[in-house]
This record gives structure tokens, C-alpha cells and sequence, in this order.
């Protein structure tokens, strides 16, 4: 089987709570694209009714302490000057593991619905979206991996936080082949290139956030007008990008025109390349003893 001329497409969906961003999940129901959820946040249930071919998951569920740890950091927190807490290397790191089982999930995906492997994410086709939801729970599980329940974040913490993520997102939408979708919520940010404020992706310090959307193809608002959801690409004062949308408000909230968009570009929908055997090379060598 060929591979698509083109990549999936890249969207990154903002938006505030109940804006309807993971409800979208639905729309790709008609695509002939299946839906394979990575979800870091409670929530999910809202498409819990959907089977389980037309929606695979795998649930990383945040970080949570036995009540023993919680009282042995607060005690820390309660007796330690600030300083001494500053100079902590970290509380409990150990603990907090989840962005490695992130990780371990896009090596080799295991979904927790059927039971079944679907291997690793950067050889899917494109007959397959990748669906993080969200950033937020990405942001606490790279934080926590570099100080743990560590109440003061040093710089050099926030640095090697931010330089992490930064990492993932560089490989999840420019390694895959499959359609990559990144949910996010949204938050007030200065623009440090032209400055005054906007909305941006909630994500790990000021720095980062006005970088992200140079990542995807599509940067676009979910909004909620009383019980109508919408997209928007020309929001005033919110960091959005377009290719696959056109410069709109009052967009439906369908992931089947980007779908659509995509093909027109010369997008072809089809699995993953079957691995064929190697041509011309030699038999290996076996040493002699």
C-alpha cells in the first residue's frame, strides 16, 4: 500500500472548558479515519458511548499520592524555611512517572478498551488520527517528572520542563505520518515578538506557549455561545493559524472539512506501509569460533 503524498494534518484545538473539544471526537465517524485517544484528563466520558472501532483509548490518569506522602510533603512545606525548600532536589519524584507512560503509550499503543496493541504511533497510516487530550495533563507530567511534588520551581525546573515538551511536540507532529490532533486549554499570554496580550495554549511558561503554533497546520478556537459550539480561525487577539480551514467565524466544530481540505491538497487516506523485505543485502556474518 502507497503512502499518502502528504502527511496527516496537524490541528491543535483550544479552547475553555465546556467548549465542546472533546465532543468533536465524534466527527470522524463519517471520514473513514478512526480515532486513536490519548487522554491525561477525567472527562472522556462524554464519548464513552461510542464502540470501540470507532474509538480506541488509552487513559494516563494524573498524578495522584498515597495520603502518607501528601502529609510527609506538607509537613516539609510547614516546618522547612523557604530556602531550605527552594534547594530541595524534589519531594517524591519517583512517584511521578506519567510522561514516560506518554511516551511508552506512542512507542507501542495499547488500548484499554479492547486490550489490543496497535504498535507504535510513528508508523501508523493515515486511515488512523492520533487524539491528545489534553496539553494541560502533558504540562503537569512533564513538570512533575523534573521536580515531583517539589512546592518551588527553580528556573533551571522550568527550563527543563519546557525544553521536554518542547521535544514531544517537534516529534509527535513531525515524525508522524497519521493525523495528529492536540486539545488545549487557554490562557493570557504576553506576545514577547509583538507584544501586548493574547490568547494563547496553557502550557509551561511564557516562552513556550507563543511557540507552539508553529507546530500545526490548523490553530483553532472552540467556543460556546449558549448551547451552540463553534470554531473559530479570526478570533481577535488569540494566536490561531489556518491551512486546512478557511479565515472564519461561526465554523461547525467537524473535523470532516479539514478532513476534506486535506484532501484536496493531495491527501490520501491509507494505512500504514507494510514493511517489505530488504533487497541486496548480504546474509549476516556469522563469526567463527
Amino acid at each position: 500500500m502507497p503512502r499518502s503524498p502528504i502527511p496527516g494534518f496537524r490541528t491543535l484545538l483550544m479552547g475553555p472548558s465546556g467548549s465542546g473539544k472533546t465532543w468533536t471526537l465524534r466527527s470522524f465517524a463519517s471520514t473513514g479515519i478512526t480515532p486513536f485517544a490519548i487522554f491525561t484528563e477525567p472527562g472522556f466520558e462524554v464519548v464513552g458511548d461510542l464502540p470501540c472501532d470507532r474509538l480506541h483509548w488509552r487513559y494516563i490518569r494524573p498524578a495522584t499520592q498515597p495520603w502518607r506522602a501528601l502529609m510527609d510533603s506538607a509537613h516539609k512545606i510547614n516546618t522547612l524555611p523557604f530556602k531550605s525548600l527552594a534547594e530541595m532536589g524534589d519531594i517524591n519524584k519517583r512517584d511521578y512517572n506519567q510522561f514516560w507512560t506518554f511516551l511508552e503509550s506512542c512507542n507501542d499503543y495499547h488500548c484499554d478498551r479492547c486490550g489490543e496493541s496497535f504498535g507504535d504511533v510513528g508508523k501508523w497510516g493515515t486511515d488512523r488520527v492520533l487524539f491528545v487530550d489534553g496539553l494541560s495533563g502533558l504540562n503537569m507530567m512533564s513538570m512533575n517528572m523534573v521536580v515531583g511534588s517539589k512546592p518551588v520551581k527553580s528556573l533551571a525546573d522550568w527550563g527543563v520542563a519546557m525544553d521536554n515538551l518542547e521535544r514531544l511536540l517537534q516529534k509527535l507532529t513531525m515524525d508522524l505520518q497519521c493525523h495528529l490532533v492536540l486539545v488545549s486549554h487557554i490562557e493570557r499570554e504576553t506576545d514577547e515578538v509583538l507584544g501586548g496580550i493574547k490568547v494563547m495554549a496553557s502550557t509551561l511558561g511564557r516562552k513556550l506557549a507563543p511557540r507552539i503554533p508553529r507546530f500545526f497546520s490548523d490553530v483553532i478556537l472552540a467556543e460556546k455561545e449558549v448551547s451552540r459550539f463553534t470554531w473559530s480561525t479570526t478570533a481577535l487577539n488569540v494566536d490561531l493559524k489556518n491551512r486546512f480551514l478557511p479565515l472564519s467565524d461561526k465554523i461547525p466544530p467537524t473535523f470532516g472539512q479539514i478532513v476534506d481540505a486535506w484532501k484536496s491538497k493531495g491527501g490520501v487516506i491509507c494505512p500504514a506501509d507494510t514493511e517489505q523485505p530488504a533487497v541486496g543485502r548480504p546474509p549476516t556474518q556469522v563469526a567463527s569460533r
